[in-house]
């Protein structure tokens, strides 16, 4: 005779233990996305933080680029008119007089050589007012012409 087990069989029932670890796994990922989730919000906010940034820094290079151009085109003004003043100043009609009678010899007209043309002025030209304003009479005139074809193309059926 051999010595076995009368022992009823019990099987064992899992099932609550299968639940526990769901439930457990579930709160580490939980705990996963509760501490991935602020670095998530820290890094989006960095990058909106960086972006903002480097667009400051670009306006403000950019607008250090302008003030140095408008310093230098002053600059190339100023030099501009002193050159344009001394050209001037070095053109003396005394000069060019002499120059022209002894090298060139060439002389003054004299009183019988001059003749006088009178223009008769018939043909004139005038600016009115209207065209004088510029911008603002032109689109005065061109909302007027249109709300006047406007009207003329609804009231055409009824004539």
């Amino acid at each position: 005779m051999g010595y076995s087990n009368l022992a009823y069989k019990y099987e064992e029932d899992y099932s609550f233990r299968e639940e526990a670890e769901k439930k457990a796994e579930a709160k580490v990922v939980k705990a996963k996305k509760k501490n991935f989730t602020p670095i998530i919000c820290a890094l989006v906010l960095s990058m909106a933080a960086y972006y903002m940034i480097s667009k400051n820094v670009e306006l403000y290079e950019t607008n250090q680029k302008i003030k140095s151009l408008q310093n230098e085109l002053t600059q190339i003004e100023t030099y501009t008119s002193q050159r344009i003043f001394e050209l001037e100043q070095s053109v003396d009609l005394a000069t060019v007089e002499e120059i022209a009678t002894t090298k060139l010899n060439m002389q003054r007209p004299e009183q019988y050589q001059i003749e006088y043309v009178s223009i008769e002025r018939d043909d004139v030209t005038e600016i009115t007012a209207g065209e004088v304003e510029g911008v603002k009479s032109r689109v005065g005139n061109a909302t007027k012409n249109l709300k006047r074809n406007l009207i003329g193309i609804f009231t055409i059926g009824q004539k």
